[in-house]
Parts: structure tokens; C-alpha cells; sequence
């Protein structure tokens, strides 16, 4: 700097610290506000529109984007807000319990009704459960007995003068509840408020085994309740989800991507959108607008592989089962399909030694249930990895290794 530049320096006004401050906030709001270059908000905006057209963390909340759930839909609304029955809804993980739920509480908040929605924690007994939703219609925190135990006479009791509107309990996760005298007393709840004729409608939304659970010593709940199982859907529903996302972002799909997404999802909604989702992604890395096999595969890996740091136990029993059985992929993905498709596996999915075999190697992802002959896998999600990680072993000479990470550990496996 020269002598000059140093003296104009020095002869300017100095600003005090609170100036100062002022001078740097502007700054950093103005560059915090400045436009981004072209390429990357382009690439940002189609982010943002790939999260939003294939949510898979969070439920849909518009019939409109319910596919494949319309007669459940129908089923749950005639039950709870035509006859005042309560519901359950139930069915595996990434089915689409939650989505159901939400889209039915915004159709019965439209005709009135008031929705009062929390997810159930294990441990909770049924004073824990139950003490929020009370507390909410009543508008106050309610004085409860400190003595003993919160019971479903008590709960009818505190609002029974209270309900000069209709209400719906959405009891999300219920089958979280393992504390068998709670759901003995929600099931107690249930057939008080249906005797006493009070418009209080309790909708319990969870996996298939809540449904014994819940009507267990409780025959004549049965009729006082919808039951809404969900299943997955149909794959003309998946190919509504795949089109309905992909016009949203304004991309396209291949045939063979379709019908590949649709295979490893086998009907799970949940599995469908992750799929897509990622998919995308890699294809804005490619620079391109169309979602072609090679972009699908990639997408899909990325998924599996992001599933296995959640439970590295299962990846690493699923790599193995798979790479010491090759002569019997086609048994393997009957056991998983079958189970990723109805929720469970029976005896008649297994009939062969081999069959047998392969699932005593799964056991420890397995729950058996011998007394009711069903198999399912601990973690529900699970299964369409599974299929994901033998997809890609049997096609592994078909596929680009540079696109699927998977292909080149099955092959360390086996070359070991």
C-alpha cells in the first residue's frame, strides 16, 4: 500500500464497533440473499422437487396422492364417521398405515370431527397413553387419582361431560405397546365409549399382530370396530406413484426401470419412493432428465447400502446367505418375496429341505412364530433390500461394476 493510500486511510471517519457489526450483518445478508448461480439453483430446485414428489420419510396427507388406498379409505371413513365405530388399521412397515391415517383425520376434520393424533412409546402403560388425549379434549390438565392406577372408568368419566363435539384418537405405532394390561384397558375404552353411546372414536393404527392383541377376551369389541388390514399394492398403483413423481420434477422413467422398482418394492409404498428418490438423484449427477436402468441401479444400491449402516447385522448375514447359496437364488427370493409381499411366510412357502435350510441360516433376522406358523423378518423393511442385494448378485455380470457397489463384494465373498 502505498504512502498515500495509508494517509487517506488514516483520515477517514472510524467506525465504532456497533457500526462495525452493522456493516458485516449487511454483508453477510446480502450475500446470503444473492441469487445462485443458474447450474446449481437449477440443480437444488430439482432436489427439492425429487424430495417432495417421492417423499419416503414422511406420510402423504392428500387422497390424491394415496394410491392404491382408496377402498381402505372408503372402508375406514364408513366405519368411523358414518356408523361411530373405532378402527384398526393395520399391516407391515412402509405399507402405508400412517398415510391412511392422515388422509382419513383431514377428510373427518373436514365434515367436524376433532383429531387428536400421538404416536404410542414402548413402555407405556395405559395411564401414559391415554392422560394426553383426556387432558386435550378437556382443555385443562385433569387432576387424576395419585393413588392408583389410571383405568378406562376414569377416563369415561372425565369426558363424558365434555364431548359436545365428535372426536377421533389416532393411536399411531399402538403395536409399540407391549404392556398387555394397557392394551387390555384401550380395549376396555373402546366398548365403554361404544356402550355409553359417547362420540369419542379411537383409531389404532400399528402391524398385524395388534389385532389379536387388541380384541383378545374383547369378542364383543368385534362389533363395535372396522378392522382395515393394508396390503401392498397393486403394481399398477406403484406405476401411479413412479408417474405421479416423476411429471412433479419433470422427468421420465424407462420401461425397464419401472418395472424394475417395481419388482424390488414388491407393493411397499415406502420402498417404491425411496427407490425413485435416488434414482434422481443420480440422474442429476449424470446430467440427464431421463431415469434410464443404469441410474435406477445405482439409486437402489445407494438405498441398500444406506440401509446396511443402520443394521450392519442383517446386511452381512443377507451377503452371506447369498453368496453361499448360489445354485438356490430361486428359493431364496420365493422365501423373501413371498414375505415382503404378504407381511409373513408359512409352512407351504417352505416345503423343501433346501427351503428349511436356508431359513435356519436367516434365523437370526427371523421371528418364528411356530405356534400361528408365520415367519417374518425383525426388521420389516428389510426384505426388499434383500431382494435388492440378490438382484444384483444374479445380474452382476449384466451391470456396470462402476454402478453397483454391491457386485463387487459379493464377488470378494466368493472369491475367498
Amino acid at each position: 500500500m502505498s504512502l498515500f493510500s495509508r494517509i487517506l486511510q488514516w483520515l477517514r471517519p472510524r467506525r465504532t464497533k456497533s457500526e462495525e457489526l452493522a456493516r458485516r450483518m449487511a454483508a453477510i445478508r446480502t450475500a446470503v440473499a444473492a441469487p445462485a448461480t443458474p447450474q446449481s439453483s437449477t440443480a437444488d430446485m430439482l432436489k427439492s422437487a425429487i424430495r417432495k414428489g417421492f417423499n419416503s420419510t414422511q406420510p402423504v396427507t392428500s387422497s390424491s396422492h394415496l394410491h392404491g388406498r382408496q377402498d381402505q379409505l372408503e372402508l375406514l371413513c364408513e366405519g368411523v364417521l358414518d356408523r361411530g365405530n373405532h378402527a384398526l388399521i393395520y399391516g407391515a412397515r412402509g405399507s402405508g398405515k400412517t398415510s391412511l391415517a392422515r388422509v382419513f383425520a383431514n377428510m373427518a376434520d373436514e365434515r367436524g370431527l376433532v383429531i387428536l393424533y400421538s404416536a404410542c412409546e414402548p413402555n407405556q402403560d395405559f395411564g401414559a397413553l391415554i392422560k394426553p388425549y383426556v387432558d386435550a379434549m378437556a382443555g385443562t390438565r385433569i387432576e387424576w387419582p395419585a393413588d392408583r392406577p389410571v383405568n378406562p372408568r376414569d377416563v369415561i368419566e372425565q369426558i363424558a361431560p365434555r364431548t359436545r363435539r365428535r372426536f377421533v384418537l389416532i393411536l399411531d405405532e399402538f403395536d409399540r405397546i407391549t404392556d398387555r394390561p394397557a392394551q387390555h384397558d384401550v380395549a376396555r375404552l373402546m366398548k365403554m365409549l361404544s356402550d355409553a353411546a359417547i362420540p369419542v372414536h379411537i383409531v389404532a393404527v400399528g402391524i398385524a399382530a395388534g389385532v389379536d392383541a387388541l380384541i383378545a377376551g374383547h369378542a364383543s369389541l368385534r362389533r363395535h370396530m372396522s378392522v382395515i388390514p393394508i396390503s401392498r399394492i397393486e403394481s399398477q398403483a406403484v406405476f401411479d406413484i413412479i408417474a405421479r413423481g416423476a411429471a412433479s420434477v419433470g422427468m421420465s422413467f424407462t420401461d425397464a426401470s419401472r418395472e424394475t422398482i417395481a419388482h424390488l418394492a414388491c407393493g411397499s409404498p415406502y420402498h417404491v419412493r425411496l427407490f425413485c428418490a435416488l434414482a434422481c438423484f443420480e440422474v442429476i449427477k449424470r446430467k440427464e432428465r431421463k431415469v434410464g436402468l443404469p441410474a435406477t441401479l445405482a439409486g437402489v444400491s445407494r438405498a441398500v447400502n444406506d440401509w446396511a449402516l443402520t443394521n450392519a447385522e442383517d446386511a452381512a448375514l443377507f451377503r452371506k446367505v447369498i453368496t453361499t447359496n448360489s445354485p438356490h437364488w430361486n428359493i431364496i427370493e420365493t422365501i423373501v418375496r413371498t414375505t415382503a409381499a404378504q407381511g409373513f411366510m408359512t409352512r407351504a412357502a417352505r416345503n423343501d429341505e433346501r427351503g428349511d435350510c436356508i431359513l435356519f441360516q436367516l434365523k437370526n433376522a427371523l421371528i418364528i412364530d411356530a405356534e400361528n406358523d408365520r415367519i417374518t423378518f425383525q426388521d420389516s423393511l428389510a426384505p426388499q433390500f434383500f431382494l435388492a442385494m440378490l438382484f444384483a448378485a444374479q445380474n452382476g455380470e449384466k451391470i456396470d461394476e462402476n454402478i453397483i457397489s454391491m457386485n463387487d463384494f459379493h464377488r470378494q465373498i466368493a472369491a475367498e
